[in-house]
């Protein structure tokens, strides 16, 4: 049998998420493997690997919150908005108080709009929008409605502050920075970046790169692997006769009684393994269950 399931891995700065992807792929010669939402090669941090029929689940991930440790530099504008680009604007004396930077910041919780940087991945045309930029176009990307669930502050030390902010799928965090610095009157960009959790994965349960290499040498790679059940303890679980099982092995439909109002449910068997996971559609006396995702055919 395959080996199958999520490693949390720990992304060093300086290599892309595909880059990742490709050298875990390399090093396990696993048949399929996919990420669970890009970081960009300036970012460290939580990146869910999905191993072999683990690939099936990866979708559900990317719309879950995410929590970033951020670091900003307050005075300094750039092209890519972080660290790593082009100065546009500097501005040598920074006079903002710890009082200002709270009200401002205030302002960007819960749902905001966003401009998607110049240098992002969003297609336009079928083509990444960072391809049309270093052609040298310059295109209008409608803003984009986000949420900011949280932001606390860890350091105020100008020209540098530190805060973890949690927020929804498509947030730009250093177009976030951006803005704030904007909002500021001295402008800003991202310093350094580091995804402590996605969904349900955090920081503390992640592993280095190296980590993983030397757990590959030694054959012990698999103790690290969160198996696809235990990744999707969130969602609530229901368990299957045989009937109903085998109806669902098969793709169909089956009807539950009670009420079920999450918008995903996992179908175990009585044995606790997890054969699929269904999507209940509210139907007269109770719910009707569409397998979305079979893992046990036989």
């Amino acid at each position: 049998m395959e080996d199958a399931g999520v490693l949390i891995i720990d992304k060093p700065a300086g290599i892309t998420s595909f880059g990742v992807v490709k050298k875990i792929k390399k090093w396990l010669r696993v048949k399929k493997i996919g990420h669970g939402g890009t970081l960009d090669p300036l970012a460290t941090g939580v990146l869910p690997i999905f191993i072999n029929k683990a690939t099936k689940i990866a979708q559900f991930f990317l719309d879950m919150e995410k929590t970033y440790e951020v670091t900003m530099r307050l005075g300094l504008e750039t092209d890519t908005q972080d660290i790593e680009g082009k100065p546009l604007r500097v501005t040598e004396n920074i006079e903002v108080s710890l009082e200002e930077f709270l009200a401002v910041m205030e302002k960007f919780k819960g749902k905001i709009k966003q401009v998607p940087p110049p240098y992002s991945a969003i297609k336009v045309g079928g083509i990444p929008l960072y391809k049309w930029t270093r052609r040298g176009f310059k295109i209008d990307v409608p803003p984009r409605e986000v949420e900011i669930y949280d932001l606390q502050i860890k350091k105020f030390q100008p020209p540098e502050v530190e805060f973890t902010v949690t927020c929804s799928k498509g947030t730009y965090v250093r177009t976030l920075c951006a803005d704030i610095g904007k909002k500021l009157g001295c402008g800003a960009c991202l310093a350094r970046l580091r995804r402590l959790r996605t969904g349900p994965f955090s920081i503390e349960k992640a592993i280095s790169l190296e980590f993983l290499r030397e757990a590959v040498r030694k054959d012990r790679w698999q103790d690290y692997l969160v198996d696809i059940n235990t990744a999707l303890e969130h969602l609530s679980a229901i368990t299957l006769d045989e009937q109903q099982e085998n109806w669902v092995k098969h793709g169909r439909f089956i009807f539950w009684p009670e009420k079920l109002t999450k918008p995903l449910i996992r179908g175990l068997n009585k044995e606790k393994k997890l054969i699929a996971l269904l999507q209940p559609k509210q139907v007269k006396n109770g719910v009707q269950l569409r397998p979305v995702r079979v893992f046990v055919t036989s």
